[in-house]
C-alpha cells in the first residue's frame, strides 16, 4: 500500500511513501502481529491504525481516516522516524496497492524471499501492469508497477552488487519508466517528472526517461526546461545512431509554442504604453507624463553616463 500520516491538529505530515516512491508491504491478519514485523524504510506503519482501517479497504481503494492516538503513537509518541508527539492523533491516508495471501493461507513474507523470488514477483507484477496499460486500465497499471516497487526496497537494493545489482536496476528503471509511461496519460505531470528522476538516477541514458519528463515539463510551462531534456533525449538516440521522430517533433512543437507565446506577449506588452488622444486634456496628460517616465527609464541622462566613465577613468 502506499500510505501517509499527518498530524489531525496541524496538518504537518510526518510519513508519506508517494513522496518516496515506495509502497511498502505490511501484514494485516490475525496470525502476526504487525509490529514486529515492519522495520526499516516501513517505519510509520507499525502502529495499529493502519491495520485496523486497511483492513476494510479492498485493492484499488483509497480513504482517509482520523484515528486516536492510542491507535497510534500513543502516550509515548514517536521521536525517531517518524517523529511524532506525545498523545497526538493522526490522519492516515490510505491506498490499497494489491492483496497477497490470506489468513488461512498467508504470503511469503518479503523479508523471507531469496533475492530470485523477489525479482520474480518484480517481472510479475510489470507483466501484469503491461497487461492493464495495454488494454487502457491505467490505473490497475500504476497498481501492478507499485506492486512491484516493494519488492525492490531502497534496503534491498543497497544490499546488491554485480549482476544482482545490474538486473535490479534494469528493473527499477523500467517500472519508473512505466509510472512515467502512465501518468503522463493522466496528465500527472509532477508525478512523470518525479518517476523520470527515478529512473535517470540509476540510468542516466534513459532516451525514455528525458522524453517523458521534457514532455510532462512542457505542459507545466517549464519551457527552457523541457527543451534541454528534449535535446538530452535526441544527443542519446543520435549517439546510438538513431533517430527518434517523437524527439524531433517534440521540439518542434515546443518551438512554435515558445514563438507563439512570446508573439501574444510582445503585443500585451506593446499594448501597455499605446498613447490615445481623448477630448480629456487630464488623462491626455496623463498618458503623456507616462510616455515621458518610460523614455526617461529607457534614456538615462548623459549625466549617469558620465559619472560611470569618470569612475572608470580614475
Amino acid at each position: 500500500m502506499h500510505f501517509s500520516l499527518a498530524d489531525v491538529d496541524t496538518g504537518e505530515i510526518v510519513r508519506d511513501t508517494r513522496v518516496d516512491a515506495e509502497p511498502i508491504q505490511f501484514v494485516c491478519s490475525d496470525r502476526f502481529a504487525l509490529d514486529d514485523r515492519i522495520a526499516g524504510r516501513g517505519a510509520g506503519s507499525n502502529i495499529p491504525a493502519l491495520d485496523v482501517c486497511a483492513a476494510g479497504l479492498a485493492t484499488g481503494e483509497r480513504a482517509t481516516f482520523d484515528a486516536p492516538a492510542e491507535l497510534c503513537y500513543g502516550e509515548a509518541g514517536n521521536f525517531s522516524f517518524p517523529a511524532v508527539g506525545k498523545n497526538r492523533a493522526l490522519r492516515l491516508d490510505i491506498e490499497v496497492l494489491g492483496v497477497l495471501g490470506s489468513a488461512d493461507a498467508p504470503d511469503v513474507l518479503q523479508s523471507d524471499m531469496t533475492y530470485e523470488a523477489r525479482v520474480e514477483r518484480v517481472k510479475r507484477h510489470r507483466a501484469n501492469g503491461n497487461a492493464s496499460f495495454t488494454t487502457g486500465d491505467t490505473a490497475g497499471a500504476i497498481r501492478e508497477y507499485s506492486m512491484a516497487l516493494t519488492y525492490l526496497t531502497e534496503d534491498f537494493m543497497m544490499q546488491l552488487f554485480d549482476k544482482y545489482e545490474v538486473e535490479a536496476n534494469k528493473e527499477y528503471a523500467s517500472l519508473h519508466g512505466n509510472l512515467c509511461a502512465a501518468y503522463l496519460k493522466l496528465d500527472a505531470f509532477e508525478d512523470v517528472v518525479a518517476h523520470a528522476g527515478y529512473v535517470l538516477k540509476v540510468d542516466a541514458n534513459n532516451a525514455k526517461a528525458y522524453y517523458r519528463r521534457g514532455k510532462a515539463r512542457a505542459s507545466l510551462g517549464q519551457d527552457d526546461a523541457a527543451r534541454e531534456d528534449f535535446l538530452k533525449a535526441k544527443k542519446i538516440t543520435e549517439n546510438a545512431g538513431e533517430r527518434d521522430a517523437n524527439v524531433v517533433k517534440a521540439l518542434r512543437d515546443l518551438d512554435v509554442e515558445t514563438r507563439a507565446r512570446e508573439k501574444a506577449s510582445s503585443k500585451v506588452f506593446k499594448g501597455m504604453f499605446v498613447t490615445t488622444t481623448t477630448n480629456d486634456p487630464t488623462a491626455n496628460a496623463d498618458a503623456a507624463a507616462v510616455a515621458s517616465a518610460v523614455a526617461d527609464a529607457a534614456s538615462p541622462p548623459l549625466g549617469f553616463f558620465s559619472r560611470i566613465f569618470g569612475s572608470r577613468r580614475g
